[in-house]
């Protein structure tokens, strides 16, 4: 058993990656950077892509995909997917020889020193899950691409001390933004994208189970702001008397820069 460390090497529509280590036992959570920039990004936090034995993916848009196949093949790592995923980018040309076909996909399955529980989450990819990961002792979870958070993820999320959470939008700068009204619909669905107030609706029922570090992903360049998503979620702490920075550390994942490497 050993202490977890995560980094998010990327977050949002042109990339995702999250970096997970326990013990001896490396990961990563989607793949959509081109490995020459995952590598610099790793560099940045001294993270050995050499030790990262797997890659789990969470679902076929190209932003959580589009690096995946090429890191499998210089890396050696395997893959766990969906099958649909896996079917998507078959039909795409992408070959993945080291994928991994788990019987039972959601029932979860073990890599080195981290039990994997996937679960599914509502969003328009033909298949997407979000991940809960435990060695035993500690769990961690991470929800990306969801349009909103149903009792099924709330409870795969809680009692997790660590929860990396969407925070796609702010809903009146969608409202007002640029977008094309279609795409506005289909982002503030309930298999889009997860908004600020959604995202921070669940913030403290998060900490009362035992979350000490949020962390606020997957937001849009165009629709929302590292403040806006991060005064979203205080707001909602203060209200329920939790102290960020005390009772719970909230911080951002960026899309063109790694975070710092969280320790647990």
């Amino acid at each position: 058993m050993g202490s977890f460390e995560i980094c998010t090497l990327a977050s949002g529509s042109k990339g995702n990656c999250t970096y997970i280590k326990c013990g001896d036992t490396a990961i990563i959570v989607d793949e959509g950077l081109t490995v020459k920039e995952l590598k610099l990004r790793a560099a940045l936090r001294g993270i050995d892509l050499e030790k990262v034995s797997s890659v789990l993916v969470t679902h076929e848009h190209s932003d959580h995909i589009k690096g995946v196949a090429q890191f499998s093949k210089e890396f050696g790592a395997k893959v766990y997917m969906p099958l649909t995923c896996f079917e998507t980018m078959r039909s795409r040309g992408e070959i993945i020889s080291a994928y991994e076909h788990v019987d039972g996909f959601e029932a979860g399955f073990d890599i080195g020193d981290m039990r994997i529980v996937p679960f599914r989450l509502p969003h328009d990819a033909r298949y997407t899950v979000g991940y809960r990961i435990t060695d035993g002792k500690t769990d961690i979870a991470i929800a990306t691409d969801l349009g909103f958070v149903s009792d099924n993820t709330l409870s795969k999320l809680s009692g997790c001390k660590a929860v990396i959470l969407e925070s796609n939008h702010d809903k009146l700068m969608l409202e007002k933004g640029r977008y094309p009204y279609p795409l506005k619909v289909r982002i503030a669905s309930k298999n889009g994208h997860l908004s600020n107030a959604d995202s921070a609706a669940v913030a403290s029922q998060l900490v009362a189970s035992g979350a000490e570090r949020l962390l606020l992903a997957h937001l849009s360049e165009d629709n929302n702001t590292p403040e806006l998503a991060f005064e979203a979620t205080k707001e909602q702490l203060d209200k329920h008397g939790i102290r960020e920075g005390e009772d719970v550390l909230l911080d951002i994942a960026y899309q063109y820069r790694p975070s710092e490497i969280i320790r647990l």
